[in-house]
């Protein structure tokens, strides 16, 4: 997919004020690690997760991706009354109905006729948010669309380390539940314009999915827990990105070299080193959050957007790559001239 007429206008993150970091979580799961013989700082050593965060108690989704998105409208000046879409993309939901996207909308006080509804693909659910957008604008149906992600990981983190504090817990239990002990929390916004109305002419220019949906029970997530073949999903992911990565470079004709920074998913270290040791990238213009952050969802690959711009990773006229693998099996890429 290609774009001719589409602009960022803005992107924002929010994060968490409470840290939890991963040796409260094996102080937690100690009598587990000693009856299995884990040994302490294995879960960081493994994942390369040193902390997380968590929201408080009781914040919803819909309340996350409100306050992304009011901060998005704060820092760009936009009229929220020109939004004419509005998609919500997080793997978290409020409840099974409505969806989060009307609750957003509610919050925020659009324009009844701005279209609103969920998108749901994974932790490539923000990326493929943009798609949808963004296919809207191209064809002329809107001037302007909304993309959110409200993720939080208290819930499921919890549940999971109770469970493994069972005197029942094998290894392989803990081995299969080790992905969920990585999840953080975030939240995002991004506005998608018109490059008529836009103020920036920071561009959309494209992007490539590829899918394996042979692969799509290698992770599997409820509310309370996520049961993950991470061998498997790391090699057949790795796998998809790098021919999803060939087809978007001969798609878009990249030039590798003048692609200042790389937005990927954040979802441990084991899954960030394969992945740009097998694509060839070089290793200090890809964005590491996973440490202080762990694997925040959707909200991933628009949080390392989001930091990135803040720190000073890119500037006007640069070119920055999305990247993602989500469970599924399915993969990402886009490409930004900010």
């Amino acid at each position: 997919m290609r774009y001719s007429h589409v602009c960022i206008e803005g992107v924002v993150h929010h994060l968490p004020e409470v840290v939890i970091p991963t040796t409260a979580i094996e102080r937690m799961l100690s009598e587990t690690y000693e009856r299995l013989r884990i040994s302490p700082g294995t879960l960081e050593a493994m994942t390369g997760v040193a902390k997380r965060r968590f929201w408080k108690e009781g914040v919803t989704p819909s309340a996350l991706a409100t306050r992304a998105a009011e901060e998005l409208f704060e820092q760009t000046g936009f009229d929220p009354s020109k939004v004419s879409a509005l998609v919500s993309t997080s793997v978290c939901k409020d409840y099974l109905e409505p969806s989060v996207a009307s609750l957003v909308q509610g919050n925020l006080g659009l324009q009844p006729n701005c279209l609103n509804f969920d998108v749901g693909n994974a932790c490539l659910g923000f990326m493929t948010g943009m798609s949808v957008v963004a296919n809207m604008i191209e064809l002329g149906q809107i001037q302007a669309g909304l993309v959110v992600v409200g993720e939080g990981s208290r819930d499921v983190t919890l549940a999971t380390t109770r469970r493994l504090q069972r005197p029942e817990t094998t290894f392989d239990e803990f081995r299969e539940n080790l992905a969920t002990l990585t999840l953080g929390s975030a939240s995002c916004a991004m506005l998608l314009v018109h490059e008529d109305i836009s103020t920036t002419g920071h561009r959309l220019m494209g992007g490539l999915s590829m899918a394996a949906t042979d692969h799509n029970r290698l992770c599997i997530g409820t509310a309370e827990q996520m049961h993950t073949d991470a061998p498997k999903l790391l090699s057949e992911g790795v796998s998809l990105a790098h021919q999803n990565w060939i087809q978007v470079r001969s798609d878009l004709n990249l030039e590798p070299e003048r692609i200042k920074t790389y937005a990927m998913h954040q979802v441990g270290k084991a899954n960030h080193e394969a992945v740009i040791h097998a694509l060839d990238l070089p290793e200090e213009r890809t964005i590491r959050l996973y440490p202080d952050y762990g694997n925040v969802g959707a909200a991933g690959v628009p949080l390392a957007m989001s930091m990135a711009k803040e720190q000073g990773k890119f500037n006007d006229g640069d070119t920055v790559m999305l990247m993602g693998i989500g469970s599924g099996l399915n993969t990402q890429m886009m490409q930004v001239v900010w």
